[in-house]
């Protein structure tokens, strides 16, 4: 019986493929035993096919890359291979299959003409670890960088802040944080994320003060490749697709321009974002945290910003206290900001003296916690003793008339600290025994300090209820 065509046309073609002269073929049963090399294999390796063939690959130099292949069933591709003539060549492993079953390995060595595949399998790897590197680098930028103990203080106010973080990180609803200038509303926003349980996932900034107009929209949502005249070829993801599985800031939220509120109120509601030239449309989860400074109710009345955007944005409220509503917090934030810059500048100030902490009592902190930061940072550079004195502070604060007459007081400066600290003191003793319906160890563990210390505070204070 004649035998078929296609098999006559196999048997020719395999015989064409064994005796090329570009490149060099090995095969490898399942048991690890070289059944077939070709010519092409013997003058590129310079190992003769006699030596090998039904003998364990193994017994061939090298590292048993093709047995691994043949092990783990994972191909190689691009590998160099360094002649027997010390030229380079390029070789491709890969299991071979019959059904579902590995019955062998082959190995195919490419020798001609590959100076330029060389070179792009070089560019290749080096951008591979290029790449590989700049992943981390972003999700670093992209990670959240401060977490409840960034919030100094043990004030009753910011005691019930940190509860009420602690709270609405497990809530999936829009948080808008309210706040004066330098109050903290950013460190608030990573704490938020990072006691939630996204806290592995992207943390995204957005300042919507620092976006132009006409460029809200492609930050928001992103662009397809030419999708206007100037766009990059490549096209953009937009900030809420980068924040998928994560949490998206949108700070000063009011200058946000009121052509954008209704798409953004539609991005809170769908969960979804279409990019600009695009027809895909994209489902994103996504935590939305909003702040400001501004009182977005009178924007309202002012009809700058939408009704129905604001109480989208206004489900939960974070208002953090301005410094001057909580000034028995300076002596440990004094402590925080000094411990950061002596780590951070190498510096050895160990202390601010006592006029200079009565004049931190006495001062209103139009800038809040940013500008006491700002003074300390200040003092810190020009103390020379390791005790940041008066001299060391900025003119605003030691040369402002008022303050003078009251530096000026008959009643001497260290008096004047200690009644103003011990004023401070036993409000909060007695507010956190308050909260604590006067149980000592509940209120020493709210407060942060041992019972003994509590007991004597309450002793000293005459709190002994």
């Amino acid at each position: 019986m004649k035998k078929p065509m296609t098999e006559n046309i196999d048997s020719q073609f395999l015989r064409a493929i064994g005796n090329n002269t570009y490149v060099g073929m090995a095969i490898i049963n399942k048991d690890g035993i070289t059944v077939y090399r070709n010519k092409m294999s013997e003058e590129i390796t310079g190992i003769k096919n006699e030596d090998v063939l039904n003998k364990h690959f193994s017994i061939i130099p090298g590292k048993g890359e093709l047995l691994d292949v043949l092990r783990t069933g994972v191909p190689r591709f691009g590998d160099i291979y360094i002649t027997k003539e010390k030229a380079a060549a390029i070789i491709h492993r890969f299991p071979l299959y019959d059904g579902n079953q590995i019955v062998g390995a082959m190995a195919i060595i490419i020798s001609k003409d590959t100076t330029e595949m060389e070179g792009i399998i070089k560019k290749y790897n080096l951008m591979q670890h290029k790449l590989e590197y700049y992943e981390e680098e972003l999700k670093n930028l992209r990670a959240a960088r401060f977490n409840l103990d960034n919030l100094v203080g043990i004030s009753p106010k910011m005691i019930s802040l940190k509860k009420m973080i602690i709270k609405y990180a497990k809530i999936n609803s829009p948080i808008l944080i309210t706040g004066e200038t330098g109050t903290g509303k950013e460190l608030c926003a990573h704490a938020l994320h990072l006691c939630s349980e996204r806290q592995n996932g992207p943390f995204i900034k957005i300042n919507c003060a620092a976006i132009p107009h006409y460029l809200f929209e492609s930050e928001f949502f992103g662009y397809e490749r030419g999708a206007f005249t100037g766009a990059n070829t490549s096209g953009k993801i937009g900030k809420f697709e980068l924040a998928n599985h994560g949490t998206i800031l949108l700070d000063e939220i009011s200058t946000l321009p009121l052509e954008m509120q209704p798409k953004l109120l539609r991005i809170i509601q769908d969960k979804e974002i279409e990019r600009i030239g695009g027809s895909k449309v994209t489902k994103l989860d996504f935590k939305l945290i909003s702040s400001t400074n501004r009182e977005l109710s009178s924007l309202v009345k002012e009809n700058t910003f939408r009704e129905d955007l604001y109480y989208r944005l206004k489900v939960f409220n974070l208002e953090l206290p301005p410094l001057r509503e909580r000034k028995e917090d300076l002596p440990c934030l004094c402590e925080y900001f000094l411990k950061s810059f002596n780590e951070e500048f190498r510096f050895n100030v160990a202390k601010i003296s006592e006029e200079v902490m009565n004049i931190f009592y006495r001062w209103h902190w139009p800038g809040n916690v940013r500008e006491l930061r700002n003074v300390l940072l200040r003092a810190v550079h020009f103390s020379e003793t390791g005790v940041i004195q008066i001299e060391n502070l900025p003119d605003d604060l030691t040369g402002n008339p008022i303050l003078k007459s009251r530096i000026s007081e008959t009643n001497p400066m260290g008096n004047l600290l200690k009644e103003g600290k011990n004023g401070y003191e036993k409000k909060l003793l007695e507010s956190a025994l308050i909260k604590a319906d006067w149980n000592k160890s509940r209120a020493a563990r709210l407060l942060g300090i041992s019972r003994p210390h509590l007991y004597a505070l309450a002793r000293k204070y005459g709190l002994n209820e």
